[in-house]
């Protein structure tokens, strides 16, 4: 016996009932699937261009540091290295985590003055430049392994031109770790002058001229310094404080100038238009609909 529903028997589909159905209904799959493939098809072609650069940042050579190495602890990652090498490895790691820093990026966008017609897009859409590049810019990979300092973005040619920005970006990086490193830097050579001061009062108290040395050990024919930094003396503490100053003033001048730019980027288009993979998705999504209305018109009919 078969229900009121015209494609169920014994809950079964009765596949001829259900042919005979799409077929009434042929003009209405048609028309729905033809609406769909068409927005499928204006979707596709008006959906903006995507281009992907990448940018291949250089490290500064380590010579660069070499005056200011004895303020760094030789241990960098837990691991024992040379003071030059920990200086310089210290500046690379913060250049590093200020390039990435999307509120570093988003201060760059809103200092540039080159940035118009991005700035403009971004207030048209209500979202800051935070949120544009969230998951367009980052580091590079290679079948899922990270590309040592590369970095890629992905933008959209009429708002903003990658390469461009990508390079800009880099060199105001450098400048802001460079102002960075410099301040933190200053700050140790300062603390350094004024407990070599402190040590110099103590020395001038008890009038010590000259260092007092000292053997390890009775069998030892080894000198050492007490460990009380005013045992130095006033001579070798007061010219400590004339390097220290010098040293400062050096600081002061100093550009650290590099190019940290390896490889320049080449934009690559990652998306084409139109495209015939949304036309087919349109398409289908049409065929679907059309068989969920033919459904429920069946119901309505029905009761």
């Amino acid at each position: 016996m078969k229900k009121n529903n015209p494609y169920l028997a014994d809950d079964e589909i009765d596949l001829g009932d259900l042919l005979r159905t799409l077929w009434r209904e042929k003009i209405l799959i048609l028309f729905i699937s033809i609406i769909c493939s068409l927005l499928g098809y204006l979707y596709a072609y008006f959906k903006p261009e995507e281009f992907k650069t990448e940018i291949k940042i250089k490290n500064p050579p380590p010579q660069l540091f070499a005056p200011y190495s004895q303020f760094f602890t030789s241990n960098v990652n837990n691991n024992k290295v040379n003071n030059n090498n920990s200086i310089a490895g210290q500046f690379i790691s913060d250049f590093q985590l200020n390039f990435l820093s999307l509120d570093n990026l988003e201060i760059f966008v809103e200092e540039s003055r080159d940035l118009d017609t991005f700035k403009t897009y971004l207030k048209s859409r209500n979202i800051s430049a935070k949120q544009y590049f969230e998951k367009k810019f980052g580091e590079a990979k290679e079948k899922n392994i990270i590309n040592p300092n590369t970095y890629f973005l992905v933008f959209e040619k009429k708002i903003l031109d990658g390469n461009i920005f990508l390079n800009n970006y880099a060199n105001y990086v450098k400048k802001k770790n460079i102002i960075e490193f410099k301040k933190n830097l200053k700050l140790m050579i300062e603390h350094r002058i004024n407990i070599t001061d402190d040590a110099l009062e103590i020395a001038k108290l008890i009038n010590l001229d000259n260092p007092i040395l000292k053997s390890a050990d009775r069998q030892s024919q080894v000198i050492n310094e007490p460990e009380a930094l005013f045992y130095k003396g006033t001579k070798v503490l007061g010219q400590s404080i004339i390097i220290d100053k010098k040293l400062l003033q050096k600081l002061e001048n100093d550009q650290f100038n590099y190019n940290p730019i390896l490889e320049k980027g080449i934009a690559l288009e990652i998306n084409t238009k139109p495209s015939n993979f949304f036309l087919l998705i349109g398409l289908f999504i049409g065929f679907f609909l059309s068989l969920i209305i033919i459904f429920f018109k069946g119901i309505f009919k029905n009761n």
